[in-house]
């Protein structure tokens, strides 16, 4: 494990993939520059962030993409601590292959792919209702709550989140992903996160209801 104090993290959102949006972050350090394209940077938004990071492993990692051959030195990140954050310049997208198609998945039975694809389905389903029911909770949590667990969609987000995680999004109190989850379970989390008004403060790392964002 290496420490690195002082890093700049480039953080670039990608929107074209299939698997839904994902990040890349070119890192800038003392000992020089790395490519990161770790899942717990899914959650950030677009920007550029002063950082102290820490590296569980360097490596170079070779691809084929859109017709040419990439070569990366990339860096992947443990943990990171995130001091400041500004906006990045306007640029264009850049086109990059997303990480989850760069390992070729194990092979699924049909009831475990139907699951998982019922459980996306469900947890889309009916989900501005539950926003709309969500909103308030602060202020008549009781009543709120006891309105949300009776929402449709509900046992559907349970078995997303998992059972504290969601307690937590009913009481609309501030929410901390597990980034070490399977990466398309994230990214749905983080999408549905954000429908129901939250917002990532990268400080903490944690999603944070819009209303309680100063």
């Amino acid at each position: 494990m290496i420490k690195i104090e002082n890093t700049t993290l480039r953080v670039r959102k990608i929107r074209q993939s299939r698997n839904g949006p994902f990040t890349v972050a070119d890192l800038s350090t003392d000992i020089g520059e790395f490519r990161v394209k770790d899942q717990l940077l899914d959650a950030f938004d677009e920007g550029e962030y002063q950082a102290t990071v820490w590296i569980s492993e360097i490596y170079l990692k070779q691809y084929v993409a859109y017709g040419r051959g990439v070569t990366e030195l990339r860096a992947q990140l443990h943990e990171v601590q995130i001091e400041a954050a500004a906006e990045l310049e306007g640029e264009p997208e850049p086109i990059e292959p997303d990480p989850i198609d760069e390992t070729i998945p194990e092979r699924v039975g049909y009831n475990q792919t139907a699951q998982a694809e019922e459980r996306e389905s469900a947890a889309a389903v009916d989900i501005s209702a539950l926003k709309a029911k969500l909103k308030g909770v602060g202020r008549r949590k009781s009543k709120a709550v006891a309105s949300v667990e009776s929402a449709a969609p509900a046992n559907a987000l349970v078995d997303l989140f998992g059972e504290e995680v969601w307690s937590r999004i009913q009481g609309r109190e501030p929410v901390k992903l597990d980034s070490t989850v399977d990466r398309a379970r994230f990214r749905e989390q983080i999408r549905t996160l954000s429908t129901l008004d939250y917002q990532f403060n990268p400080m903490e790392q944690t999603f944070m209801p819009v209303d309680l964002v100063s």
